[in-house]
């Protein structure tokens, strides 16, 4: 298994969205280009939403499923993924 690549600035990636918390609305995949990446590898993100941006500061990686809501993830390179 190979290591996937370190975030690094300008890089599109996937920030999953918390959702609410009466469930109106569910956590789900959101476009975000990375503002910055802390020493631990950790990036802050500029999360694009149809309602607008959303600024975020570090966060930690999701690489596996289910995905967490307030982590981030690579794009799924398969049709439909996440």
């Amino acid at each position: 298994m190979t290591t996937p690549p370190v975030p690094t600035l300008g890089r599109i990636v996937h920030y999953v969205a918390r959702g609410s918390a009466d469930g109106l609305y569910p956590s789900t995949c959101r476009a975000a280009i990375v503002t910055a990446v802390d020493d631990t590898g950790a990036p802050a993100l500029a999360v694009l939403n149809p309602e607008g941006l959303f600024f975020s500061p570090p966060l930690p990686h999701a690489p596996t499923e289910p995905l967490a809501g307030g982590t981030w993830h690579w794009p799924s390179r398969a049709e439909g993924g996440c």
